[in-house]
């Protein structure tokens, strides 16, 4: 072996010691999971610690919804969000505490309806299994009132 492939070994070795426990730190700022009607969610994302947990953690949902306000970019919470499946049925009804919402559905199309001070956004999305699939939703200024 090499020096520099004994150097190579000993940085990545270093590194990963490092990061686990800056990913256990993360992981504790994330908000309670819930459940309804069988799904997992995550609502919430308020501060820096909480919004980067939720970012990390978004790869074992697949849905990730942020909600904001253009054209600042300035986050929103208190968002009321419904999720229908492809037939209509009700899936999800929640009010997210913060920006970020984290929900673990099964593969298929579904309707988002998600209504801040009067202003209801939808959109359709198709649900695959492979990675989140990501909604932005912004509202025109005025919205945060």
């Amino acid at each position: 072996m090499n020096i520099r492939t004994l150097l190579s070994l000993v940085v990545i070795t270093v590194s990963l010691g490092t990061l686990g426990p800056v990913v256990a730190a993360d992981m504790e700022a994330l908000p309670e999971a819930q459940t309804q009607n069988g799904i997992t969610y995550l609502s919430g994302g308020i501060g820096l610690d909480e919004s980067e947990a939720m970012k990390a953690a978004a790869k074992d949902y697949t849905l990730l919804i942020t909600c904001s306000v253009q054209p600042t970019g300035q986050y929103l919470s208190d968002v009321k969000v419904s999720i229908t499946d492809k037939s209509g049925s009700p899936v999800l009804e929640t009010v997210i505490d913060g920006p970020m919402l984290l929900v673990q559905l099964a593969p298929g199309q579904y309707r988002i309806s998600a209504e801040n001070d009067g202003v209801t956004m939808n959109r359709t999305v198709n649900i695959g299994s492979e990675h989140p699939t990501r909604v932005n939703l912004s509202w025109p200024a005025g919205a945060d009132q």
